[in-house]
């Protein structure tokens, strides 16, 4: 398991993901590495079918928001609920949550 990484402008101190060209707070165009802050739970959905796959397994996502204002969606492996605190992390170079 491995921290997953947001984009810090180091102008205006937005945060982002993924990395954008600029910064859509003051245009800023560096940015710096850091780690990802906890999240929240906002809403929670199950993927049952993928085409082309035969041996798929229901997998759950989840639309999460930092503190800092950054919202995403991430896979989930663990039984959470709308509200919970997640941690960030990357799997496999995806971005996943859990508690």
């Amino acid at each position: 398991m491995e921290k997953l990484q947001f984009f810090e402008c180091n102008k205006c101190s937005k945060q982002t993901f993924p990395k954008k060209f600029f910064c859509s707070n003051c245009g800023n165009i560096d940015f710096d590495l850091i780690d990802a802050p906890e999240g929240k739970i906002k809403e929670i959905s199950v993927i049952r079918h993928m085409l082309g796959n035969k041996d798929w397994q229901p997998r759950k996502i989840a639309n999460i928001q930092t503190d800092t204002g950054v919202s995403l969606t991430v896979g989930i492996e663990d039984n959470i609920q709308i509200g919970d605190i997640l941690n960030i992390y990357s799997k496999d170079g995806a971005p996943f949550a859990k508690k």
